[in-house]
């Protein structure tokens, strides 16, 4: 099982759903069917992200402990590799372009495929939850 990486987004909607493509990818997670790569920059925004008060009655606070516990656990924490310069239409998601571009995978899964464009210029793949689900489920 190849790891890939998951956009905050898709973290988000898969927690909050529970249904679909994006929870599916979670669920499969949560039950060692997928295996995702991180960094401590994507573990502090998933842990920043999932901490707003915005997501307080929405997400079960067992599933965001649940998640950065499960993450630390069994994911695969990469050093970042160096982002080539590019036109980068939204800077913050660097970390993630930075972390697929560590390992082989060079995966991303999220649900702003525009907002990560230009990696495909240097070799990373950019998928949907559906897509994902299609291919590594």
């Amino acid at each position: 099982m190849r790891p890939v990486v998951l956009d905050t987004s898709v973290v988000v909607t898969g927690l909050i759903a529970r249904r679909g493509a994006a929870s599916a990818l979670v669920e499969a997670f949560f039950a060692d069917r997928l295996h995702l790569a991180y960094t401590p920059a994507i573990l502090g925004e998933y842990a920043e992200v999932l901490a707003r008060p915005e997501f307080a009655g929405v997400i079960d606070p067992n599933d965001r402990i649940g998640i950065i516990l499960k993450l630390r656990a069994s994911g695969l924490l990469i050093e970042p590799a160096p982002v080539p310069r590019a036109a980068w239409p939204d800077v913050d998601d660097l970390p993630f372009v930075s972390a697929a571009l560590a390992f082989e995978s060079k995966t991303i899964i999220t649900l702003n495929p525009r907002d990560f464009a230009p990696a495909a210029d240097f070799g990373v793949q950019v998928l949907s939850p559906s897509e994902a689900r299609r291919e590594f489920l």
